[in-house]
């Protein structure tokens, strides 16, 4: 189980420091902002998947620190937990529109969906973590 919890917070952080290299050294934002530059065509994907991506990735590694000191029980509960949320974050991140809607410019984007669905998540791990360790020392003080 070590291993899940170890690739889990690898494979997050990785994504993500793709992400940044992604910005600093292949597409950086600077170039698409010159005047007669046409920019990187893959900052196209910046809004779209890009960005969502990686908000989550960085919360999905600051939430797997965590996991390295809760019970396998607790680990396996919010594991399904996280992949319930994954499908519920894409789902609404693919529904969201590429720039703030209405008439008057405002209303949720891609950016702000994934923004607040990874904030979510993270208060929802910890406390998570949190309740089902108290649980489970309840319990054990109780058996004994």
């Amino acid at each position: 189980m070590k291993r899940k919890k170890l690739s889990i917070s690898l494979v997050s952080f990785i994504v993500f420091a793709m992400y940044v290299i992604f910005h600093l050294y292949v597409c950086p934002y600077e170039k698409y902002y010159e005047s007669g530059y046409r920019g990187c065509d893959l900052l196209i994907y910046q809004d779209v998947f890009l960005e969502p991506i990686a908000t989550f990735c960085l919360a999905l590694f600051t939430i797997s620190i965590f996991t390295f000191f809760v019970s396998e029980k607790i680990f396996k509960k919010w594991f399904i937990f996280t992949v319930f949320w994954i499908i519920i974050t894409t789902s609404f991140v693919f529904l969201a529109p590429v720039s703030a809607g209405g008439p008057f410019g405002i209303g949720p984007d891609k950016e702000l969906v994934s923004i607040w669905m990874s904030g979510f998540f993270v208060i929802i791990s910890i406390l998570m973590f949190i309740i089902m360790s108290l649980r489970n020392r309840k319990h054990v003080c109780v058996k004994k």
